[in-house]
């Protein structure tokens, strides 16, 4: 039975439509200022006497790939960001405006949805975010579109954080704060004392949401590559945004991960959308028929990889044979010695074993893919080795050669005759244990079947511990291997040990067989093969004769498939992995240091007292502030930190989101707002860099001016 235990489904939300507002003849004649937060991940815009913002979209634009450039969509109405579909722009690299015509795209976007039908000029107001140390280039470039195209009377630039900050305080004159910003595209602290920002000492880590969506996406996509295209960077950020939570301690909780009782009670199992389309039902004819036709195109299957097998290994009998038979002309030794080289064996001996071998391999082949019996045991041809019972004191040394020639010829074909009759006598024992397990089949079947299905499973753990121990071998501290290297340390004991020399006749029987077996560091591959081949003839008798040895196969061993399962993505540690890039965005490769390491180097650029000043309120605000700990994750690492027994305090916006929008709307109310706002005779005579400065805006460094020297 299935768990439902913490399984979830992908709301796929589509974003809500702004809708179209009225433009009062109030808001006209009383000159209502416009406030935009301008957010890398949302526009936020509405008027200073609303208490939130009229209109809050997605800060991008997009056109279906091929479409003229007409057909733009702005924000919510676009359906899906999948970059498949869509041409998506942003005004933003990382977080500075600069694309001025998609943000003019925007502007026009807000001004419209807000029914504004002045014809050429916008008679309001604005008061506008901007970034951190926003360049004096891209300033410029805001108050031009701003003054130039939409005729505006004034406008105020403010810095977004520190508008959360003011939304959140009543009173800016005496405070002090180290501000956590945590954007889309960047993360930003920023020290605040006695009311001003420090530009000096603010620091930039270029990771925000959008790395922890891409990086949830790669991590799924990775894990279920059968879910490729449904892990979709919406998905991912619904994920990100529904299911992800801080670690308090990231280690610990990695620990805690490799428990089978935490996965299961803390695992989301997101469920996909599937069909689960019922099975045709065929009569039991029908189904007895396709068994057949399945049981014949396997056997087809089989018999064609045999033939090829075989047709393979004949040919290589055949070139080595070819090589042999440069041994018995007596003429040119020098052309076997060649060949001999250019193969992989040092010795005619060796040579000789891999031909026998194959002789075996082909004959059993053969055998069983034609339902030939092997060729019976050829008669000895009467071949003279007259110089073998001669003592070597008595030859010349043409005759050693010769002699030592006919002794390699003697036994190859030795070699020959035995492995024909070893051949035959194994094939007769094969057929007298294939009959009997038939005539076992027709009088007892289910007593045969349990037999078939014991000898394949015996196979089948002789397989796995061959592996296993091939494994094994390869690591110097296992059984395995010191078993090997005990071997071998007694053989080099036991010819080192003998007094006399003796004649080297290991590999003569059997029992050299298995000590090879042994130390040889493939184990033996052609006892491999022949199990492989039993293992396809009882499955082929299984498949044949028990229908539900198929459905095990497909099932791979199960009772039952659940298709739910499979379409069922568990988030298990990317729960905790995907916020930690926050931390540690060395985990995917960013070369910069997290919040914690950047806000102790921060820190460290300043004396003690105002050291003490900023940690008494370290402020989190932006969208990633929102994450479950984060607040708790700060307090502990600001503990390891900062010195024993000092005092700090760790706050989060009363709305991480909106109150940029909230403390830019309290300002452009407060009868401060005019002495601070940037009009259009500013503008002319100062130029689109100039900035009226304010406790909640960016410090105003004019651009040098290049001096042009006479010559």
């Amino acid at each position: 039975m299935t768990d439902q235990k913490n399984i979830f489904t992908f709301k796929d939300e589509r974003p809500q439509q702004c809708p179209s507002l009225e433009y009062s003849t109030d808001l006209l004649q009383n000159k209502v200022p416009l406030v935009i937060d301008n957010g890398t991940y949302q526009c936020r815009a509405g008027w200073a006497t609303n208490d939130k913002p009229q209109l809050v979209f997605k800060n991008i634009t997009a056109k279906p790939r091929g479409k003229k450039e007409t057909d733009i969509q702005v924000g919510n109405e676009i359906n899906t960001t999948e970059v498949a579909k869509w041409l998506i722009r942003s005004q933003f690299d990382r977080n500075v405006v600069t694309m001025y015509d998609v943000q003019e795209q925007i502007f026009d976007y807000i001004f419209s949805h807000l029914g504004m039908n002045t014809d050429g000029y916008i008679d309001h107001p604005v008061v506008l975010t901007e970034p951190v140390c926003n360049p004096n280039y891209c300033r410029q470039q805001m108050s031009e579109l701003l003054f130039e195209c939409y005729n505006i009377p004034q406008v105020t630039y403010g810095i977004d954080a520190m508008f959360s900050l003011y939304a959140n305080h009543d009173r800016m004159e005496d405070i002090n704060s180290l501000i956590v910003s945590c954007g889309y595209q960047t993360t930003h602290l920023l020290p605040v004392l006695g009311g001003r920002l420090d530009p000096s000492q603010c620091r930039r880590i270029n990771l925000g949401g959008y790395h922890l969506e891409t990086f949830m996406q790669r991590l799924l996509q990775l894990k279920y590559p059968g879910h490729f295209a449904a892990v979709s960077l919406n998905r991912a950020e619904e994920l990100v945004r529904d299911h992800c939570h801080l670690a308090t301690d990231y280690n610990a909780d990695l620990h805690e991960w490799v428990s089978n009782d935490y996965y299961d009670d803390n695992v989301h199992k997101i469920q996909l959308p599937y069909t689960n389309a019922p099975g045709n039902q065929l009569s039991a004819e029908q189904t007895k028929e396709r068994r057949e036709q399945q049981i014949k195109r396997l056997k087809e299957v089989t018999a064609k990889r045999r033939m090829e097998k075989l047709a393979s290994e004949e040919q290589k009998l055949q070139e080595l044979m070819s090589i042999q038979e440069l041994l018995e002309d007596e003429d040119d030794d020098e052309a076997f010695d060649r060949a001999l080289q250019n193969t992989s064996f040092d010795t005619p001996e060796e040579l000789q074993s891999e031909i026998n071998r194959l002789t075996i391999a082909i004959q059993r082949n053969r055998a069983k893919v034609l339902g030939i019996e092997p060729p019976p045991v050829e008669e000895p041809k009467k071949t003279v080795y007259d110089l073998l019972e001669i003592p070597d004191d008595q030859l010349t040394a043409d005759q050693l050669l010769t002699k030592k020639k006919q002794r390699m010829l003697k036994n190859a074909r030795e070699g020959r005759l035995r492995t024909q009759a070893l051949q035959i006598e194994k094939r007769q024992k094969e057929l007298e244990e294939e009959r009997k397990l038939e005539q076992r089949r027709m009088k007892d079947f289910n007593g045969w079947l349990q037999e078939v299905r014991g000898r394949r499973q015996k196979l089948l753990d002789a397989r796995s511990s061959r592996k296993q121990k091939k494994s094994d071998m390869a690591k110097r501290r296992t059984l395995a291997s010191q078993q090997r290297m005990k071997i071998i340390t007694q053989l080099a004991a036991g010819e080192s040990g003998s007094a006399k020399k003796k004649v080297d006749t290991f590999g003569q029987n059997d029992a050299d067989w298995d000590v090879y077996k042994e130390i040889h560091p493939q184990n033996a591959d052609s006892d491999s093969e022949v199990e492989e081949e039993q293992i396809e003839e009882l499955e082929a008798m299984l498949r044949e004769h028990d229908p539900e040895f198929q459905k095990e196969l497909d099932l791979g061993g199960s009772e039952e498939f659940d298709i739910a399962e499979y379409y069922r993505l568990h988030l298990a540690i990317e729960r905790v992995r995907v916020p930690e890039l926050l931390f540690q965005p060395s985990m995917i490769g960013v070369e910069q240091a997290g919040i914690v390491e950047t806000m102790d180097f921060l820190l460290h650029k300043y004396d003690q007292e105002k050291q003490k000043l900023l940690v008494q309120n370290v402020f989190l605000t932006g969208g990633n502030a929102l994450f479950m700990n984060f607040k708790e994750r700060l307090e502990k690492e600001l503990l390891e930190m900062r010195p024993f027994q000092s005092m700090f305090s760790v706050t989060r916006a009363v709305d991480p989101v909106l109150d940029a929008w909230k403390g830019a709307r309290k300002f452009s109310i407060s009868p401060d707002r005019s002495l601070y706002s940037m009009t259009k005779a500013d503008y002319t005579e100062m130029g689109g860099e100039y900035l009226k400065e304010h406790s909640l805006s960016n410090r105003y460094f004019p651009s040098p001016v290049s001096i042009k020297l006479e010559k």
